[in-house]
């Protein structure tokens, strides 16, 4: 991969698969929303979004670089980003209102990237995560197939914008992962989604 982000044309509003979810994430954020949390933002796609309609948001990712990316980029001032590691750096707990992690769970060890960001919420808080799972069975695949004509299709319609944040193949089925969230968050949502992701929703009792 590129260590510089190739953006799409300047006329284009910028896309990719996980761009294509900030909609989806947005509409689930509580309203009031004091707090939020952006796990591993990388760049900052998504921070300046959820500061719109938050008072504070913090973006955090364990890369130096790609924070200074984000501190570059960012245009508003209830923002705060941190260079660290979700599982160990100190922040609040029980203190977000909404957290958003996207394509980063496969990142770290599913059970206890779900339990740490299980402890940041404060009761009534959400998290909402995309993500990415490992095709394995036969329903595995055929989702994913899919998916392959329709994100050509607005690939080419829209163009693509490259992170340079880094990428690796998650490990877990997306059946071991609706297994391992039920089993840590009582009524947790998790689906199957177009564009090779699932989503995950969940509202602290």
């Amino acid at each position: 991969m590129s260590s510089v982000s190739e953006r799409a044309p300047s006329d284009r509003v910028p896309w990719n698969h996980n761009l294509q979810f900030h909609r989806w994430l947005l509409d689930r954020m509580p309203v009031p929303c004091e707090r939020a949390l952006d796990a591993g933002c990388g760049e900052g796609p998504l921070t300046p979004k959820l500061a719109s309609r938050a008072a504070h948001v913090i973006g955090i990712d364990v890369s130096p670089e790609v924070i200074g990316i984000a501190r570059h980029d960012a245009a508003r001032g209830n923002i705060t980003y941190v260079a660290g590691d979700l599982l160990t750096y100190p922040l609040p707990l029980q203190s977000f209102d909404f957290i958003a992690a996207v394509a980063m769970i496969h990142h770290m060890p599913f059970e206890a990237a779900i339990a740490r960001c299980a402890s940041l919420l404060r009761s009534g808080g959400v998290l909402a995560v995309v993500g990415l799972a490992r095709n394995r069975s036969a329903v595995d695949y055929a989702f994913s197939a899919m998916s392959v004509p329709v994100s050509r299709l607005v690939r080419l319609r829209r163009g693509w914008w490259n992170t340079s944040a880094n990428e690796i193949d998650p490990d877990m089925t997306f059946a071991e992962i609706r297994n391992a969230a039920r089993a840590l968050l009582p009524g947790v949502e998790v689906r199957r989604r177009f564009y090779f992701r699932y989503t995950l929703l969940w509202t602290k009792p």
